[in-house]
């Protein structure tokens, strides 16, 4: 039995040879195929003019396909007619007979990938083979024992199973052991003030940066890359459980920033999760689907719960178009296929979604996080995320880039790096606990984040910035294996509260982002007028006379506003609408929605209502 890399199994020097491989199964056909195992035929005898027979081994014989188990596979997809004309093609038989199934054996088609991102990526796609049997779980990994064979009626390369063996994950199999214990110490920061810890981030960022990324003077892009690995899979947060403790973030900006790189090498130097294009990547290859297979139907699963528990990179995510039919798998972490069968799946998956601005550069927006708003449309889809980190190419100068630089000492082996994340991947929910003042330290700073931000890009909102604070702070907490009882507890201390509150701080105040100059101007559009303007803009209707009821009405009707609505429905002319507008903008009434469309400041509609109001009073 010869043991076989996932990329060799269909290899020429296998053939018709037996074999062990360990792989993924990524689906399989809804139905399973019953062939024929033990058949009984017998000839015609001596009205056949071919019968040999005494000799003949037709009459009164049963065969067995299992003595050569390849043979199942001619029998697949082939019509009960054709019966006869396959078993003599396979036992080689002459004469004419009538048979008999006594036995049936099961088989399922299924799928097959490497099992890992790294593999997966280098042998790109699924195989298609063969399993005797039933009970082949789909997402799950297997050790199968077999044949290398080929498809007898397409000649493609294929395997025929007749052994499979559960494995388990990387995340199943870890074992926290008093030597792991001892060398995951080495993440610990002894002094664990905000100064130090992000001094010691620095330096291992620069680490990063001069020996695996190649990308330099980008601390907070490796950062918020490396948090993505950090994150748990559920945790409890007081009296709350958070089911989905995993992190979904998007990092936006100019091309050749290195995102795309500091995101793949360290998907490499991790050798943990897989990196996929967004270009034409469709639903089913991220979810799955269910196609037809010759006459069956089978379903594959995508990358993402293919990735369950695991993590996955998507790239050029500007291209994608679906990120509405996103919203379960990133909502709850279940993927679903709704077709004439469905089929539901975990795919509770850390997702970091990279994507270049529609409009080029991030410099051509007023605000860097404004373009988020062009690549994810939906403000439902855009509050998903649990930060957004935007990039632009300005931050670093060209001197800063075209220096020659040396490696560094290494500060840590790319195999501890690897066990550090799974121990937090394997933490279970009781496993992680909050510090009291961990707790009431995130419900202040989700009161402070609340009143400085504007949801008005629903990144941060008061209904839920809590719950991302938290899952922060036990990446921050991960990161630097802050632990209890020898490394079973991963502990979360207000220290890392602060740690996800200063992180949030700085990629949002940064230049690029803009997300905070943004919130403190739109703060003072949501505050709207004073008592002052309010006068003025009562003065300037009252001068409207007979038009002024109908321009109340069309105010308080229409949620947003443009000149076109004012002339149609006051009938007054293009420059007087123009001119209104212009005034409700000078009083800070209205603000700019997009092009020629407006839209009223709360304090504006809260005032039309009061006199809306009190004019019906007068009127009754």
């Amino acid at each position: 039995m010869n043991r076989v890399a996932f990329s060799e199994i269909l290899h020429e020097k296998y053939y018709h040879k037996s074999l062990t491989v360990k792989c993924f199964v990524s689906g399989k056909s809804i139905s399973p195929y019953t062939i024929p195992r033990k058949i009984k035929i017998d000839c015609y005898g001596e009205s056949d003019k071919k019968c040999k027979g005494s000799n003949c081994k037709c009459h009164n014989a049963v065969i067995d396909l299992w003595d050569n188990k390849e043979d199942f596979l001619k029998f697949i997809d082939v019509p009960e007619s054709k019966f006869i004309s396959t078993i003599k093609l396979i036992f080689k038989l002459s004469c004419s007979f009538k048979f008999k199934v006594m036995e049936v054996q099961n088989a399922e088609r299924i799928f097959i990938t490497a099992q890992t991102g790294k593999e997966r990526i280098k042998n790109s796609g699924n195989y298609i083979c063969y399993s005797l049997g039933l009970g082949i779980d789909v997402n799950t990994y297997y050790e199968l024992e077999g044949v290398s064979t080929v498809d007898p009626f397409s000649q493609l390369g294929t395997c025929l199973f007749y052994k499979s063996t559960k494995l388990k994950s990387d995340i199943d199999t870890f074992l926290l052991t008093k030597t792991i214990n001892n060398e995951l110490n080495e993440f610990i920061v002894k002094k664990p003030t905000i100064e130090n810890i992000f001094c010691h981030l620095n330096d291992l960022y620069e680490y990063y940066a001069h020996n695996v990324t190649k990308i330099y003077n980008r601390f907070n892009l490796h950062l918020a890359v490396d948090l993505v690995f950090k994150s748990a899979l559920s945790f409890k947060f007081g009296h709350d459980k958070i089911y989905k403790g995993w992190l979904d973030v998007i990092i936006i900006g100019d091309t050749r920033c290195g995102k795309g790189y500091v995101a793949e090498k360290l998907v490499d130097y991790f050798n943990i999760g897989e990196t996929i294009s967004g270009d034409n990547l469709s639903y089913s290859g991220l979810i799955g689907g269910i196609d037809n297979f010759g006459n069956h139907r089978v379903i594959s699963w995508g990358k993402i719960p293919i990735n369950d528990r695991g993590l996955v990179v998507v790239d050029e995510a500007q291209e994608m178009d679906i990120w509405t039919k996103l919203s379960r798998v990133r909502s709850e972490g279940v993927a679903e296929i709704v077709k004439i069968h469905k089929q539901i799946n975990n795919a509770r998956t850390r997702l970091l979604f990279l994507a270049n601005p529609l409009l080029k550069s991030i410099s051509s927006y007023s605000y860097g996080i404004q373009s988020l708003t062009d690549v994810v449309k939906a403000p439902e889809d855009i509050a998903r995320f649990d930060y957004a980190l935007v990039v632009s190419h300005d931050e670093v100068t060209a001197d800063e880039i075209n220096q020659v630089r040396k490696e560094l000492s290494p500060m840590y082996s790319s195999a501890l790096e690897q066990s550090l994340i799974m121990w937090i991947w394997s933490r279970k929910s009781s496993q992680i606990i909050f510090s009291d003042k961990a707790i009431d330290l995130t419900y202040k700073k989700a009161i402070e984040f609340s009143k400085i931000y504007s949801f008005v890009i629903p990144l941060i909102q008061g209904e839920n910035i809590r719950i991302k604070i938290a899952k922060l702070a036990v990446c921050f907490a991960g990161r630097l294996y802050s632990n209890k009882d020898d490394g079973k507890i991963l502990y979360v201390d207000s220290i890392h509260v602060e740690c996800a509150t200063v992180f949030l701080h700085l990629i949002y105040k940064q230049d690029s982002c803009g997300y905070y100059a943004m919130s403190k101007l739109q703060k003072t559009i949501d505050i709207g007028a004073n008592k002052d303007d309010l006068i003025r803009v009562e003065k300037y209707f009252n001068a409207f006379t007979n038009s002024k009821p109908k321009l109340m009405k069309c105010l308080i009707n229409n949620n947003s506003i443009t000149s076109q609505d004012l002339v149609e429905q006051i009938n007054i002319s293009r420059d007087i609408g123009n001119e209104i507008i212009s005034k409700l903008i000078d009083l800070n009434l209205i603000f700019k929605k997009h092009a020629g469309t407006y839209i009223k400041t709360p304090a504006f509609n809260s005032w039309l209502r009061k006199k809306m109001l009190g004019d019906k009073r007068e009127d009754e």
